[in-house]
Parts: structure tokens; sequence; C-alpha cells
């Protein structure tokens, strides 16, 4: 899996932490969201080390599509459904500061991350998303006046739309790196390969054990490592799920003039990457559940092929995000238990406003600044929104109870080479992934983060978590979190040598 944004990666060969540490503040995380926090507090001379389980920026952030924008979909419209019209004002208010926080960086850093203004298009074919439009334009209409209702008969055809001009595109990984350079030149200590794999509450402060071996002794965590892996701490994981969607890019003739936004089933959208290819992204569902991936890819180079016929197929990747159930993200103080852990997680689909104005907002916290509430971890979102909360019960219900009942015998040898399957062997549930002809890895289907069984991915080659979105390689690796630990390893067995 490789996406458009990999060639422009920069491979800082950064330290791995190789000893105990005290730090009066260590960030977990080094996505767009940690480096951000970084950012804002080497500004205002603080403190800190950052950590992060792989490479800079090399999780989420690389996979991201980058449409920077405050046209996020329907959900200044959810919001006002479900939190009221002034909670989805006061959202839409902190998105574009957001905005205009990259605006500004990327002008005073002097940032070439090839920045184009453009207009965001959110449209529809159908007559009830219409009515979404003209809530949404009901809502934003008195604080942001540049928007308006078009429709457009090429390239892209629809008869509702709302424009929401002044947005803009960039290249996301530039723009992270440069501010990684700038972060290095400044000698901040950062650590790459360094997951935290425990975290210990310590009576002024914690331990944070990193790689299972050495220590972070900090008196202050913030953690922006997408999905918070403290249980049940707070009940994230009834407020939190992870979504998967799925991106490639393409060569064309076609121009856009704007980047588009689909409010239609199956959710889509398109953006310029420059003057020969565009990308589309969509096609969501819920991570773990069993969802045909190659369907999915499917479904976008179909909408490609309706642009433009001859259009040719670069990269396909996919990303994963955390939902909140009530459209907010989760930007403040832990829980009660744990008030000196800072959190930033639950961005939707729209990683870059939010993670700087989360970024923000935690520093002014850790600078004893007065900040609103309106992401507060503490606030109440359980049956907020009915659908969601309920998908998520059923969801659990399935993968730490059911699927875990209703497993098979299998023959090892039925299993085709390259592919997984959950099987029954010798009375253990047990993954098995065949890697050749003789050689199986077996591995024991009880995710670490909460004991969830999993489900092959044999579009991607991965396991997944059916309950909340950990996914881990062929051999049981973990890629993306909440889990910090890999899969436990049953057995490799090898055919040919037991003959």
């Amino acid at each position: 899996m490789i996406s458009i944004w990999t060639k422009d990666y920069i491979d800082y060969k950064l330290p791995i932490v190789n000893k105990d540490i005290e730090t009066p503040i260590l960030i977990i995380g080094g996505g767009i969201s940690g480096l951000m926090c970084a950012y804002f507090l080497m500004k205002e001379k603080q403190d800190f080390i950052l950590i992060d389980r792989n490479k800079l920026a090399c999780g989420v952030s690389m996979y991201t599509t980058a449409q920077v924008s405050v046209a996020h979909g329907p959900i200044y419209e959810e919001i006002s459904k479900t939190l009221g019209k002034n909670k989805a004002k006061k959202h839409f208010i902190n998105q574009l500061e957001g905005l205009n926080l990259i605006r500004q960086i990327i002008k005073e850093e002097k940032i070439d991350c090839d920045y184009k203004e453009e207009s965001t298009i959110l449209y529809t074919h159908e007559e009830k998303n219409m009515k979404i439009l003209e809530k949404q334009y009901d809502i934003i209409k008195t604080i942001y006046p540049k928007i308006f209702f078009i429709n457009e008969n090429k390239p892209i055809n629809f008869p509702y739309g709302l424009e929401f001009t002044n947005q803009f595109i960039f290249n996301p990984m530039k723009y992270m790196m440069k501010i990684a350079d700038i972060l290095i030149k400044n000698q901040i200590p950062l650590y790459e390969n360094s997951t935290a794999t425990k975290i210990i509450k310590e009576e002024h402060g914690y331990k944070v054990i990193v790689n299972n071996e050495y220590s972070i002794t900090t008196p202050k965590i913030i953690m922006t490592c997408q999905y918070p892996f403290l249980n049940p701490d707070n009940l994230y994981f009834a407020k939190l799920y992870q979504s998967k969607s799925y991106a490639i890019s393409f060569k064309t003739n076609v121009k856009l003039r704007a980047n588009y936004v689909s409010l239609d089933a199956p959710y889509y959208y398109f953006r310029t990457y420059d003057h020969k290819h565009l990308i589309i992204g969509g096609c969501d569902h819920y991570t773990g559940s069993n969802k045909n991936i190659e369907e999915c890819y499917d479904t976008l180079i179909k909408k490609i092929k309706v642009l433009d016929p001859n259009a040719e197929i670069i990269h396909k990747w996919y990303a994963e995000d955390c939902i909140s159930t009530d459209s907010l993200p989760f930007i403040g103080h832990y829980s009660n238990n744990n008030p000196n852990i800072l959190l930033v997680t639950g961005f939707q689909k729209w990683g870059f406003t939010n993670s700087h104005i989360a970024a923000k907002k935690i520093t002014d916290i850790i600078l004893d600044k007065k900040v609103d509430n309106i992401y507060s971890p503490h606030r109440v979102t359980l049956f907020k929104n009915i659908k969601s909360t309920f998908r998520m019960i059923i969801h659990s219900i399935n993968g730490l109870i059911l699927s875990k009942i209703f497993v098979k015998k299998y023959n090892l040898n039925d299993i085709e080479i390259g592919s997984g399957k959950i099987i029954k062997y010798n009375n253990l549930n047990v993954l098995a992934y065949r890697e050749n002809k003789n050689k199986f890895i077996l591995l024991k289907n009880k995710c670490p983060h909460m004991g969830c069984s999993l489900i092959w991915n044999n579009a991607d080659k991965l396991w997944e978590c059916k309950c909340h979105g950990s996914i881990f390689d062929k051999y049981g690796k973990v890629i993306y979190g909440p889990s910090t630990q890999n899969l436990e390893v049953i057995e490799y067995k090898d055919i040919k040598k037991e003959e």
C-alpha cells in the first residue's frame, strides 16, 4: 500500500529510546497532531519530548487525502440535530480557525508544499440531501458569507451544490516534513520506533514503558496516537469507533476547478493532486466489518471511469479515521482519574483543520489559559446519536462473543497461499496465515487491546480487530492502535519438516 504522498517523505533517521528518560511533558504520537503540538509548545519555549511507534508522519497522516477545508460533508447539520445549532456554529468557527492556522504557518515558515487556493463544493443528486445543504447553509451563512448554491454540468455533474470559497489544497507530506525539519533544527528531542507499551500512574506523574523495556518519567502526557489506549478509563471504547476509507490517485486530462464532496451514498470525493493527476476517496465503512475490500476500490474506479474512461490508475491505499458518536473530537483532560494526560482524538475524516485547532487548545491548557469545553472528553456522548451507539454495541458483541463461538474447523491445506483464515486448530481459536505451500503462521485470535476477535483483510493482507479497529500485519505486528502490543504467536508451522 503506497499513497501518492510517499515519495515526498524524508527519513530523518531519528534515535530510538534506549535509556530511561525524564521530561516535563511527553507527546505520544508523531503524526500531524503530535507534530503540531510539538510545534506550538516549541514556540512557547516549553520543554518536552515526542515519541512515535514507527517514524514521524508514517501512520494515518501519510495516507490522508488532505482536503483542507471547512466543508466537512453534512457534519454541521448532524451536530445541530443532536447537540444544537450553537454547538454546530462553534465547531464551524473552530474549523475555520484551524484552516487559517495552517495558512498562517505556511506563510510564516515559508513552507513549499504546493499550496493552492480552491473552493470545496458539497453536492448531491438527491432531494433529501439538498435539504441537508440548505440546513448547513442556514447554520454557516452568518459566520462565513463566502458560500453560495450552484449547479454544474461538467466535469462533475450535479443539480444541487453548496460552494465554499477560499479553501485550499496542499501536499501534506511536504508540509509535515517541513514541520519536522523545524523541530529538528530547534533541537527538539524526537524519537522513532519507540512504542509506548504501558502507562503506569505514580504519585507525582507517570512512568511510560517504551518498547516493553525503557521508561520515560513525566508529570504530563499529551496523547496524540489516534485512539486512546488506557481502558476502561472514561469508556472511550464505547464513545469512539474506527472507520476505513479508500483512496486512488489517477492520471487524467480532466481538470477540476474545485474539490468536490458528494453527500450521496456511497460517500466519495475528488481533489486535484497536480496538473496531471486527481485523487478520489471514500467508500467508508467500520474497520473490522465483513466488507469486500476490492469492491470498495472497484466502486471508486467506476466513479473515475465516469469522469474519464481513459484514466490511468497510479496508486491505491486506505486510511483509518477515529470517529466519535456525537461527531465532535475529544480535546482535553483524559479523565477524572488521569487529568494530567491530555487527549487529542476523534477527528472524523478531517484531520488537518482539527489537528491544528487541537494542538492550539492543548498548548493553551498547558499554559493554564482558558479553553472552551465544546470538545471536552468529559462530555456525555452515549446515545447522543442512537444509530452510531447501537451500531457500536452490536459490533462489540460480535467481536467479543459471537465471532468466537461460531468458528469452524478448517483444514490448513485448504487455505490459499498468501491468505488468512480464522479456524479451530487443536481446539484453539486461531488466526492462520499461509505464507507458502508448507509454511503457516498461527496467531491467537485475541486482540491485545480488549480481547476482541479479528478478521482477515485479503486485499491488504492484514488482520483487523472487529471491535476497536486495531490493525496487524500477517505476522501479527501491530500497525494501527489502540493495541500497543503485537498478536500472540502460537506456532510457526512447517508441514514439510513434519513430514
